[in-house]
């Protein structure tokens, strides 16, 4: 799958119509997962998306550059922690977006994108309440 084929999978599983707000909110979900995890971890997942992917995969957000300039990693522990940090990118940027149903429709492309092992090293990182989530998306 290209990122084309991961936007419109994004936008049908979200009930986005437009393209850019759907990749726009698909790099915001991806960058906050990708500085969740530990940097050989985000580092295996960017291995198994396409060269276009891998672009908005580890690309830096707003918190994700707070996070980084500290030298902290980004650990939200909660699920409404998570729902929190995208629900704040999502209105600096001003877009119609729900947080809740992009970050569920973001995780189940990328779950289709990548292999299961790799999704089981992903969720062997995220706190009880995201991995759940992760795991219904």
């Amino acid at each position: 799958m290209n990122k084309d084929d991961f936007i419109k999978r994004v936008m049908e599983l979200a009930d986005i119509q437009d393209k850019n707000t759907a990749e726009r909110g698909a790099q915001i979900v991806l960058s906050i997962l990708s500085h969740r995890l530990t940097p050989d971890e985000a580092s295996d997942v960017e291995d198994q998306l396409p060269h276009d992917l891998k672009r908005i995969w580890n690309n830096q957000v707003w918190i994700t550059n707070l996070y980084r300039l500290s030298g902290r990693r980004l650990k939200y522990r909660h699920r409404i922690e998570l729902m929190s940090i995208v629900e704040n990118e999502i209105l600096r940027e001003r877009l119609p977006l729900s947080a809740e149903s992009l970050t569920k429709a973001v995780f189940h492309t990328l779950k289709e994108q990548i292999t299961a092992g790799e999704s089981e090293d992903i969720l062997a990182q995220l706190p009880d309440e995201v991995r759940e989530f992760f795991k219904a998306a």
